[in-house]
């Protein structure tokens, strides 16, 4: 078993095992979220400025709390890479896990870890270097 270094943001996720030579590592998974990035218009079901299923006249007093399209992919696509992290957990293929995310999808994913994988965050680190070599994520973490 090798510890995971997991690399996200809202819309993409690389999950990373020790390769066992130092700042090298093995792909476990390369996750792609485009729906994080789209625009809100485009996520939303109803028509702009409008809300849907409440119309004048029908007596209903219930408050309809507002949800953001983008907020909702974001969770959605924390739910799927915890499902992922609590899968390698489960069978033994991860022993322990190093979380660089974005804030606030490291709040979200954090959220949905299953209590196995929870015990097993080694460290978190509150940044977006998805764009970083495997090279350069070894330098950064070195120096946090």
């Amino acid at each position: 078993m090798k510890n995971w270094l997991v690399v996200a943001n809202s819309a993409r996720a690389r999950v990373l095992g020790e390769s066992g030579i130092a700042g090298r590592y093995e792909t476990v998974a390369d996750l792609v979220h485009p729906q994080s990035r789209q625009k809100g218009v485009e996520l939303a079901d109803d028509a702009a400025g409008r809300v849907k299923g409440i119309g004048h006249g029908t007596g209903s007093a219930q408050y309809l709390p507002r949800s953001d399209p983008h907020e909702h992919e974001q969770e959605r696509f924390a739910q799927q890479l915890a499902a992922l992290l609590d899968a390698g957990v489960a069978d033994g293929r991860c022993a322990g896990l190093v979380l660089v995310a974005s804030n606030p999808f490291l709040g979200h994913l954090k959220a949905h870890l299953g209590e196995q994988a929870r015990k097993l965050v080694l460290r978190t680190v509150a940044s977006d270097y998805t764009t970083l070599s495997e090279a350069e994520l070894g330098q950064r973490l070195a120096a946090d």
